[in-house]
């Protein structure tokens, strides 16, 4: 029996550059579950992203990616979370939307005002005990903004492109 891989493990990570990238779509009734992959390091080339700027992004990220999409009726978070190689996130969607054509201008405003929303934090959320299982591995707001700041590059690239980074596929 063949094992079927995950989208990412036949990704030729080799030739992988820094991006933003539509990994898959999943349909289920009338919700498309979309996972984005958000590509902050070229594997290999770069050096990983730190446990603490991980941890701490992934908090005001999730944060701020969660209030975005309150303000629209037909996009929810399911997930953002780092990567295990260390050299970005999953941001995971659920949506109504079905024309796969809207999901660039929809992610992209998405995106954009949760950078803005990152930069603008003063604190990072959940920085205690109570709420976070490793607190003390969480780092300060300014560790976030340099993230957000990447990421913002990126979604000023995908723009100016007019579209999502395309993958390279190991051959089978």
């Amino acid at each position: 029996m063949k094992i079927k891989n995950s989208v990412s493990f036949n990704v030729d990570h080799s030739r992988l550059k820094r991006g933003i990238y539509l990994s898959r779509i999943d349909t289920m009734k009338d919700i498309n579950t979309v996972t984005l992959d958000l590509r902050l390091r070229v594997p290999y080339k770069e050096d990983i992203i730190s446990n603490k700027e991980l941890h701490t992004f992934e908090h005001c990220f999730a944060t701020a990616v969660r209030n975005m999409t309150e303000e629209t009726d037909s996009v929810a978070v399911a997930y953002f979370g780092p990567m295990g190689c260390q050299t970005g996130y999953y941001l995971v969607f659920n949506t109504t939307e079905s024309d796969e054509h809207r999901y660039f201008d929809m992610f992209y405003d998405i995106l954009k005002k949760s950078c803005g929303y990152v930069k603008g934090m003063t604190e990072v959320p959940a920085k205690n005990e109570l709420q976070c299982g490793n607190c003390y591995s969480l780092g300060e707001t300014a560790d976030a903004v340099k993230a957000a700041e990447e990421l913002e590059e990126l979604v000023d690239e995908m723009k100016q492109l007019g579209g999502f980074h395309k993958y390279s596929f190991i051959e089978d």
